[in-house]
This record gives structure tokens, sequence and C-alpha cells, in this order.
């Protein structure tokens, strides 16, 4: 009888598919963001007085707006309240500028990009957090606002439905270019203060010069530097409240380009970035 001494095996354990390591960032992301105070006053104050407002607006729009046909055209009030401008802006300083910046700082970027997920598996989770909060301001407004007015009966269906499917667009326009800047801002820097400090920049530091300016000068062309006046003129013209002060086309070409040059400029310093992969 012989005696031989026991042999084990080590199972390997199988890594984790892209689709799951991005939906992990996703969920960590979100769950961290409803945590933060900062995060839950601009979702929340920022949802209810956007929202609120609007609806109040159309509450009363039957005496504050006598003798004006209430149309689609009706519907670009709510989208130009100067409200959703600031707690958009809010909300992409203070959720979206430490997305990369923070992973940048602790130095989880290394375990983040570790193989398979890729660079762009990356900023696309990093969008998917920014974007449904940047969309609870532009987007959930404008689309609850048109569906309220119809169920009051002040406006009927059929014009309520349009103003639905106007207000998604545009709003969506809107979140896409505030998430786009955000994540490069933050792919800038380490520390999320410049990057926030930077989106206010955008916003605030663009629109309130070229107004003043435009205005004094009597140029309005400066205002196509201002992303919120290119903005109003998209959405002037969406849904169909007459002509401003700008032409909605270069507008909205403005918009789009800084949306896709951004993305894309994010991603290239992404792929520049050293990190340990495994």
């Amino acid at each position: 009888m012989s005696i031989t001494m026991p042999t084990y095996t080590r199972r390997e354990t199988p890594l984790l598919g892209r689709s799951h390591r991005v939906r992990a960032i996703v969920y960590a992301g979100l769950r961290q963001e409803f945590k933060r105070p900062a995060a839950i006053f601009a979702i929340g104050v920022g949802t209810l007085i956007t929202t609120v407002s609007a609806i109040i607006f159309v509450l009363f729009a039957p005496l504050l707006l006598q003798g004006q046909p209430l149309d689609v055209s009706f519907f670009f009030i709510p989208a130009s309240n100067i409200a959703v401008l600031f707690f958009v802006t809010l909300m992409a300083a203070t959720v979206g500028s430490g997305l990369i910046a923070d992973d940048r700082s602790t130095m989880a970027l290394t375990l983040y990009l570790s193989r398979p997920i890729t660079y762009l598996d990356y900023l696309t989770a990093k969008g998917a957090i920014l974007g449904p909060l940047v969309a609870m301001i532009a987007v959930l407004p404008l689309a609850i606002t048109p569906i309220i007015a119809a169920l009051l009966g002040l406006f009927p269906w059929d014009i309520a439905l349009a103003a639905v499917g106007i207000g998604i667009v545009v709003g969506l326009l809107l979140t896409a270019f505030y998430t786009a800047v955000a994540l490069f801002l933050s792919s800038l820097t380490v520390r999320k203060a410049y990057a926030a400090a930077g989106i206010f920049a955008v916003t605030f530091g663009l629109s309130l010069p070229a107004e003043l300016l435009a205005s004094s000068i009597s140029q309005p062309a400066l205002l196509y530097l201002s992303p919120w006046q290119d903005f109003l003129a998209v959405a002037r013209e969406a849904f169909g409240a007459g002509p401003g002060p700008i032409d909605w086309l270069p507008a909205l070409a403005i918009l789009l380009a800084v949306t896709v040059l951004a993305a894309f400029v994010t991603y290239v310093r992404m792929r520049e970035m050293e990190v340990v992969t495994g």
C-alpha cells in the first residue's frame, strides 16, 4: 500500500465582462452622489424649483398672457427659465467636476481601466452617471409641464404631446453639452474644485460678458459666445416662438461642435494617461 501526497488544483477566477464593469461603475457612482449633501441639494432643489416654476407659469398663463395664442410656442417660456441654466450648471459642477478628477487623485483610475474595460467604456460609464442627473433639470420640467397643462384642460393633447417631444429633444441637447464639457474639465485636473470653477466660467464667464457687450455695442453676433443664448436660439426655433437676436442654425452647430470636441478631447486625454493593466 503506497501513500501519495494529495494534489490540489486552483480554479481560475473568471474576469467579469466589460458590460458588468461598466454597470458597476455607474451604480457605484450614483450611490455615492445620492449620499453627498451637495449633490442631493442640486438634484432635489434644482428639480423642484424648475418644475414647480414652470407649472405655476402654465397655471397662470391664461391671465398673464391674455390675447397670446396658447400653442406650442408657449412652452418656450418654461424652456427659457433662467433657473434651468443655474441648476444645470450647479449639477454639472457639483457632480461632474469630480467624476474623473477624483479617480485620478485617488488612483482609482488604474483599477477602473484594468482589462477588459476600455477608455471608451470608462467615459461612457461616467457620462451615464452625470447625464441622467443633468437631465432631471434640463429635460424633466420640459416634459412634465405640457402633460400637466393638458390634464388641466389648458391645452389640447396634440399640442401638449408635440411640446413634450420638442422639450425632450432640446433638453437632451443641453444635457449632452454640459455632460461633455464637465467630463472634459474634470479630466484636466486632479482637483475637482478647479473643474467646478471652470464649469461656472463656461456658463457665466461667457454668457454675461457676451450679453453685456452685445447690447452695449449693438453686435448680436457676440451672443454666439454664450452657450445659454445658443440654447435659447435653438429652443426658440424648435418651439416656433419667433425670431431671436441670433440664428438657430449657427447656434446649434456651435453647441454640437463643442459637445463633440469636448468628448473627443476627453477620450484622447484618457488614452494618454498611463495606467497599470492586467
